[in-house]
């Protein structure tokens, strides 16, 4: 399989752009994954044009834009005010995609919580993921919906129901996190029941005593598994790392990860 590797924003080893992707280049990245955060670069039109300046100039590409803001404003919210600014949220990760060139946004469809009314839920992700894919369609952009713990979608088969009920509006795909679907299940099991949904991965692993995720090959995941399941689903695509730095040595992070994912995947 020829895959391209990317660093999502959790795992940055520093705060400066440039510096990030000069450390993501000389490890041998192919991309960088930024985050759309409040007052973060990708908020104004220079700050998203320093971004893709300094993706640019170190030979990197910017597989999508992802957001932990949908858990602020979720997109399933009772509230109309905080479902439609997660939708506004959502149009801005477009816009700076565009400028990045980034085939996809990563959303976060909804977060249910305890005493929710699951289908009024379900129902105004669907009106939410449905707006947002119309407005990206707009503008050739993709979006992606990650599996998350947010109690919602609880198995590949309702999964890709909801995929379904969106695909008309715009493209739509699902970004299938590995560690997140050890929390649901089997993440061999939801790559083959995904399958071709499935536009992009997220790699990380997870400690099931201390129910939190860690570094590839550190964790319970059966990674061989996943590996065959992503071949005979023929997936070739981006697999992008979503862990943090390190605490000490931030920048030997990187390096270490991309070494892990070029053995579990070449």
């Amino acid at each position: 399989m020829n895959h391209r590797y990317g660093l999502n924003q959790a795992g940055f080893p520093t705060t400066d752009i440039e510096t990030t992707c000069e450390i993501l280049a000389d490890a041998g990245y192919h991309g960088v994954e930024p985050n759309f955060r409040a007052d973060g670069l990708l908020t104004t039109p220079d700050g998203r044009e320093r971004t893709r300046r300094a993706a640019v100039e170190h030979g990197l590409d910017v597989p999508a834009v992802s957001t932990t803001l949908h858990w602020e404003y979720p997109l399933s919210s009772a509230d109309e005010g905080t479902r439609k600014r997660g939708i506004d949220i959502a149009r801005e990760m477009v816009d700076a995609a565009v400028t990045l060139d980034a085939e996809e946004i990563l959303i976060v469809p909804a977060v249910i919580s305890p005493g929710a009314d699951y289908d009024a839920d379900y129902d105004r992700a669907v009106e939410s993921v449905r707006e947002i894919a119309g407005y990206a369609a707009d503008a050739d952009v993709g979006v992606a919906v990650e599996n998350v713990q947010n109690d919602f979608l609880y198995s590949p088969r309702e999964f890709v129901e909801f995929l379904e009920a969106v695909e008309d509006a715009g493209r739509v795909s699902a970004y299938f996190d590995v560690g997140n679907g050890f929390r649901w299940g089997l993440p061999d099991r939801w790559i083959r029941g995904l399958a071709d949904w499935i536009s992009k991965v997220h790699v990380k692993d997870w400690l099931t005593d201390a129910h939190r995720p860690t570094y590839p090959l550190q964790g319970d995941i059966d990674w061989e598994s996943v590996v065959a399941a992503l071949s005979d689903v023929g997936y070739d695509g981006w697999i992008s790392a979503e862990i943090p730095a390190y605490n000490a040595e931030p920048h030997r992070m990187p390096p270490d990860v991309l070494d892990t994912m070029r053995y579990l995947f070449e």
